[in-house]
């Protein structure tokens, strides 16, 4: 019985090229897989934390606040993010711990303290280049007897058009009647006064928005 040829050098160097390419396409796969498993760790998004105690009232900038990155799994978090903090800052309005994530329900406008929001019934139209974020003077005309007006007069400066409500609540640019306004505190005493008292009110711009 005849011995079995031995295998040619040729034969033996493709069958080692295929081994190799076996062991690396092996490598390649067991990188990509690591690659996934750190990608998919790292996937989140980028929220603030308070690094100490925060307190109602205090105004907060993003120096005082921290970044970190959390998987929270839904778009709609609730946690405050970068883009969230204007230049001028936000005021904590209850208190955050230590450590912990702030919430979008904990922090408001900083200008809160000194300003707030009013609705309002107008008795003349805005003017149609009127837009949200102008500013107005909230003029008033005292109701008198018998459907008479007395001289109108400034009751409320530096006043800004938030927006103007429709009777369905739909928000327009221009329509005349009740508009939200942002005004300040200093002011809300005379505002109601007038509203209870019936009075003519009329909002007119001091200066308009940049392409109004």
């Amino acid at each position: 019985m005849t011995d079995a040829p031995a295998a040619s050098p040729e034969r033996r160097r493709r069958h080692l090229d295929a081994r190799l390419l076996v062991g690396l396409a092996l490598v390649a796969a067991s990188i990509a897989a690591v690659v996934g498993i750190v990608t998919a760790a790292d996937e989140g998004e980028e929220v603030l934390a308070a690094p100490r105690l925060l307190t109602a009232g205090q105004l907060l900038t993003l120096d005082d606040l921290e970044v970190r990155r959390v998987a929270l799994g839904l778009e709609q978090h609730g946690y405050l993010t970068a883009a969230d903090v204007p230049a001028e800052g936000l005021v904590v309005t209850r208190t955050v711990g230590s450590g912990e994530l702030v919430p979008r329900a904990a922090v408001g406008d900083a200008r809160g303290p000194s300003a707030t929001t009013v609705v309002v019934t107008l008795s003349t139209a805005l003017g149609a280049t009127v837009r949200p974020g102008d500013a107005l003077d909230l003029w008033s005309a005292p109701a008198l007897d018998a459907g008479r007006f007395g001289a109108p007069a400034v009751i409320a400066s530096g006043t800004q058009l938030v927006r103007t409500v429709t009777a369905d609540g739909i928000v327009t640019g221009t329509e005349a009647g009740r508009v939200e306004l942002l005004v300040p505190r200093r002011d809300v005493a005379r505002i109601l006064h007038a509203l209870a008292n019936g009075d003519a009110l009329s909002a007119i711009p001091t200066s308009l928005a940049i392409g109004g």
